[in-house]
């Protein structure tokens, strides 16, 4: 009898492991978070394509540092952003210039992805 019990629990644990795993598809789209400040406020948007491509544009008072380029999920747990080189030189001495260029999101649940200390909420 308690083998059938174990063998329950442990079969209704990996069902619900594998029902948290997200496609591919289900993490695609727009992500978007503004934090108001008494001064100033800050707005991230964070677009993740199908093709594996996105945009991310934090706009901070008077710059809007962005980068585009490649993203991937890591284990089902992160997105793994890999930003692209900019073309042209004069972008890279303004002052939207995003000098990283990888960034790694942690994500919660299909609908909100985790930067730094900011959760991004899926735009509707």
């Amino acid at each position: 009898m308690k083998a059938i019990i174990y063998m329950s629990v442990m079969l209704m644990s990996l069902l619900s492991c594998r029902a948290q795993k997200l496609e591919h598809e289900a993490i695609c789209g727009t992500f978007y978070k503004l934090n108001k400040d008494k001064y100033f406020s800050t707005s991230y948007t964070l677009k993740l394509n199908p093709d594996n491509t996105f945009t991310f544009v934090i706009k901070i008072q008077d710059a809007q540092p962005q980068c585009k380029g490649i993203w991937e999920m890591v284990d089902n747990e992160f997105i793994l952003l890999k930003c692209c080189e900019a073309a042209n030189p004069y972008e890279m001495l303004s002052s939207g210039y995003m000098s990283e260029k990888e960034h790694k999101l942690q994500i919660i649940n299909k609908n909100k992805i985790k930067y730094k200390d900011v959760v991004l909420k899926r735009k509707k």
